[in-house]
């Protein structure tokens, strides 16, 4: 994109926003007032005709009669900060906001503008105190970005979590944003490791994020021997027993493997009874022993325990469908898609289910949502192959879906 048409495309974002009607002015005269309409006219004109020096005569036409006037002096300020004049951009955001300090979309362009100038403390003060306040998406955007970089900066990851939320509601399929996001937490992971690997590089947390390491990698034996470890360290060790099992059960479905899966899953609640995904994979260790009944009763106590959770409403559906419950098991069903519409275990499922009621129009169309959703997986596991290594969630195991 050319520096004009660029200029072109910030002026009709940013200075139309500051462009506020004329409300009312030091000078009560009505010819007065009929000629600041007329400067704010043809400045709007100019500018969306990309011709910011003739709008900038205007407006400093309209301070001429009204040396008072916020919105020109904020027009000003955002003509200066497109043209890369920080220093005067600065000058006539900062009159604007204290002739008129209601002003968040001036305070917000103040704020990115001392950023690009090095001021960054006063910039941060800035755009923190505008930010809740902005409703154009764009500039809420960009200013947010700015906060996020200068909050990370800082150290101040509480106001850094809360921004990047705020920003990925405001557009979730923004790709600076969600880089932005990517970006931040992985610093932090990676921050967050090696402090650990410094510190305490035996430490049973060590050994359990090496495990997850190697469930990431495919590695589940190995990951099996850390969690070991780890264990071996700390046998209290906060979701250990559960990742334990859950890989002891991906790795192989044997019998002695869901014997020793069972064990790690009643650790886990022994530990925390009200952990509702170790009842959900005690459910699946008993429906994979044919014990239906009891399997039930885990996946009917992990829905008390938490009525969110898809992997108990998919499972109690398949036990549901098992037992010959077809109207409770596409309840389950319509629940966990409720919850999560691309939920590809829910959509095969109630796919077998219309298909063995005969329901053929419906069967088809689930066929489809689950078709399209396993292609979309795809094309993220093929990124994923590129860069070497395969999301965790590849590893969990839907023994009724098709590979």
């Amino acid at each position: 994109m050319s520096g004009v048409s660029l200029a072109k495309n910030f002026f009709r974002v940013y200075v139309c926003l500051l462009a506020l009607p004329v409300i009312s002015f030091s000078q009560n005269a009505t010819r007065t007032r009929q000629e600041i309409k007329l400067h704010f006219e043809r400045a709007e004109a100019a500018l969306k005709a990309n011709s910011p020096d003739v709008a900038v005569n205007e407006f400093l036409a309209v301070l001429s009669l009204d040396p008072n006037n916020a919105e020109a002096r904020a027009n000003l300020g955002v003509i200066a900060f497109v043209q890369g004049d920080y220093t005067k951009a600065r000058e006539n955001l900062s009159q604007a906001l204290k002739l008129q300090p209601s002003l968040w979309k001036a305070e917000a362009l103040l704020g990115m503008c001392e950023r690009r100038m090095g001021r960054l403390q006063s910039a941060q003060v800035h755009l923190a105190k505008a930010f809740p306040h902005l409703q154009d998406p764009k500039l809420r955007t960009q200013a947010g970005m700015d906060l996020v970089e200068l909050d990370y900066r800082n150290g101040d990851m509480a106001s850094t979590v809360e921004v990047l939320s705020a920003l990925e509601q405001l557009d979730p399929t923004n790709v600076d944003v969600l880089y932005v996001a990517y970006r931040t937490f992985s610093a932090l992971a990676d921050h967050a490791l090696d402090s650990i690997a410094l510190t305490s590089p035996d430490s049973a947390r060590m050994h359990q994020i090496m495990a997850q390491h190697l469930v990431n990698e495919g590695d589940l034996q190995g990951a099996v021997a850390q969690y070991q470890m780890a264990l071996g360290l700390d046998s209290s060790l906060t979701g250990a027993h559960f990742e334990l099992g859950e890989a002891i059960l991906q790795n192989s479905k044997s019998e002695p493997a869901r014997e020793q899966a069972q064990k790690e899953f009643e650790a886990a609640l022994a530990l925390n009874p009200y952990d509702s995904k170790a009842e959900v994979w005690l459910g699946i260790v008993y429906a994979l022993d044919k014990d239906l009944k009891t399997a039930l009763k885990h996946y009917e106590r992990a829905l008390e325990l938490d009525p969110d959770d898809i992997d108990a409403h998919t499972g109690l559906a398949k036990l549901l469908m098992a037992m010959g419950e077809t109207e409770k098991a596409r309840d389950q069903l319509a629940e966990a898609i409720h919850l999560d519409p691309l939920d590809a275990v829910a959509h095969y499922r109630l796919f077998t289910l219309y298909r063995q009621l005969g329901r053929t129009s419906d069967a088809r169309q689930e066929l489809a949502t689950f078709n399209e959703i396993q292609n979309h997986k795809k094309r993220i596991t093929a990124v994923y192959q590129q860069m070497r290594k395969a999301p965790a969630s590849s590893q969990v195991m839907n023994p009724d879906i098709p590979e």
